[in-house]
Parts: structure tokens; C-alpha cells; sequence
């Protein structure tokens, strides 16, 4: 059930929401978890640090680090199938957190294929003192040492952290260039905090339960104001392509991801590349080239990369 996997009493903190006292992590993908039955259509998944109180660092997919873009979380969810996965993984065949046993209490816990076996059944529990609880099949725990992640039984212990959201969630994300142009899907083109159509929503998706997770990049106003979702589509199976908005089932809507700085898609093989002369966007084999991008709120200095 979605309201089971997160879901806390929320307080604002700056440019975030801190979630308190509730369920489960399912209630932070609530509406990711209409996804069981299709994929449409999607939801802005909730986007969040994982953060240790008592010092402010948070866990992020190399262990305990200063909270920034690289530690933000969301989750992946599909009929049997609860996944914690790296917002901005650092290649397509590492997103999705796992636990690896080391022996038969401790375990290392890493990104890994989401196809992997421990990477399926995590949860986010709320503790008595509104704190959160990390765990894999509910019974190892994140535990902290120094500012390395490790995993043991929850009976001896955890740490606890807090869930902080991101206001990505809320309000979508800008995919800018340095020099001030923003991608709508088709082209680019002057950047307007203010254009609705600008603004891009993520979310994690499964083709099968233990399938391999991928992203899709959907326009976020259309969810709020219009009929028919739209995806980012690469716009043909050829190596260079067009992009455009399409049907989310597309399959040139499936496996897009920001690596090293680009927009790719095809598990990482192409890259967006702006015309310098027209603005539009076309989609070509990332050794030719890529255009920087930033995936960025305009007023949220912590949330550019």
C-alpha cells in the first residue's frame, strides 16, 4: 500500500520539507504507486535527503556527505517491488541502493543494477521520536560509522534520519545551459522562471517487478493542467534524431539520464545537443558531443549542477 512506505507529519525548513511522525516510505511515492496498474499517468515523485541530525550530513551513495544534489534520493516502485534510488545516479548500471552481505551480521550497502536481488525491498519507518529508519526486508538498518553506511540487524541498532524533501517534488526542474537557454523538449530557448512549460517532473519506472529501473522525463504543468501526459522522446531508433513530446510508452520515452553534465538517453550511448543556429534540440552518440546541462531550480542555489 503507497501510504505505508513513507509518510510523516511535514514541517517546513528552507527550500525543503522535514517529514516527522506517519507510516512508511510508500507515502512519499503515493501516487507513484499508481504505477502498478500502468504506466500512466505519472506522478512527481518525491525527491528527498536522507539526514543525520545530530550533525546535518547526509547519506548519499558513497556514505556520509555535505547534503547536496549527489545525495538526493527517490523512490522507484512497482507491484512487489520497493526500490531507494540515487536521484542522480552516476551511471545507468548503478541507481538503485543495495544491501550486499558481508558475512552474517554485517552488510556493505552500495548502488547497484536495480535488476539485483537486495535491491527490491527497502522501507523507510518512522521511529517514536520522529525519526526515520532506513532498512532492507525490515530487518538490517543503515548504521553509521564515522562517515561510512554500513548495514547490520535493526536489533542492534540504527541510525536515525530524517526525511527531508526536496522541492523538486513541488515544483519541477529546469533543464538550463550555462549561458541562460532552457530545453522545453523540442528546442531551446530563453530561460523564464516564470513559463510553466519549462518545468520537467522525473520518475523512476519498471517494466517488470524485478526488471531494470529507468527514467522518463514528463512535462510537469501538463500533469496539473491538461488531459495526456507528455514524455521526452527521442523521436526515432536512428543514432541521430530528433527529440519531442510524445506518449509516455513511447520507447524513445524510457532511459534518460543526466551523466557528467549531459542529458543522455539509451543508457548513457546519446547525448542532447543544441543547434547553435535553430535552438533545437537533436539527439546524438555522446563520443560526438553534448551540450552542458544543468538541472536546476532558478532560485534554489543548492539545486544547480
Amino acid at each position: 500500500d503507497a501510504r505505508r512506505f513513507i509518510g510523516m507529519a511535514i514541517t517546513r525548513t528552507r527550500g525543503s520539507r522535514r517529514r516527522g511522525a506517519g507510516a512508511g516510505l510508500c507515502a512519499l511515492a503515493a501516487l507513484a504507486c499508481a504505477q502498478a496498474k500502468g504506466p500512466e499517468p505519472l506522478a512527481a515523485r518525491v525527491i528527498f535527503h536522507l539526514q543525520d541530525p545530530v550533525d546535518g550530513m547526509c547519506f548519499g551513495p558513497n556514505g556520509f556527505a555535505a547534503c547536496d544534489v549527489s545525495t538526493l534520493w527517490t523512490v522507484g516502485m512497482a507491484k512487489g517491488r520497493q526500490s531507494i534510488v540515487s536521484f542522480l545516479h552516476p551511471t545507468e548500471e548503478a541507481s538503485c541502493l543495495e544491501r550486499v552481505p558481508v558475512d552474517k551480521v554485517d552488510s556493505r550497502v552500495r548502488l547497484a543494477s536495480c535488476k539485483a536481488k537486495n535491491s527490491i525491498n527497502w522501507n523507510i519507518k518512522t521511529t517514536p521520536a520522529g525519526t526515520s529508519m532506513v532498512s532492507a526486508d525490515d530487518k538490517h538498518c543503515i548504521a553509521r560509522k564515522w562517515n561510512f553506511a554500513t548495514m547490520q540487524p535493526c536489533e542492534f541498532g540504527y541510525t536515525p534520519l530524517a526525511v527531508v524533501e526536496s522541492s523538486l517534488h513541488d515544483r519541477g526542474f529546469l533543464l538550463a545551459t550555462r549561458d541562460g537557454t532552457c530545453f522545453d523538449g523540442v528546442r531551446f530557448r530563453i530561460c523564464d522562471p516564470k513559463d510553466a512549460k519549462l518545468y520537467w517532473g522525473a520518475a523512476v519506472r519498471f517494466d517488470s517487478p524485478k526488471g531494470e529501473g529507468y527514467y522518463s522525463f514528463f512535462k510537469f504543468h501538463i500533469l496539473r493542467t491538461e488531459p495526456g501526459q507528455k514524455c521526452l522522446v527521442k523521436d526515432s531508433a536512428k543514432r541521430v534524431a530528433p527529440t519531442a513530446l510524445g506518449d509516455c510508452s513511447h520507447s524513445g520515452a524510457k532511459n534518460w539520464a543526466m551523466l557528467n553534465g549531459k542529458l543522455t538517453q539509451d543508457k548513457g550511448k546519446t547525448c542532447l545537443k543544441r543547434d547553435d543556429k535553430t535552438g533545437a534540440g537533436k539527439m546524438q552518440p555522446c563520443k560526438d558531443g553534448g551540450t552542458p546541462i544543468q538541472w536546476t531550480l532558478p532560485d534554489d542555489r543548492s539545486m544547480r549542477w
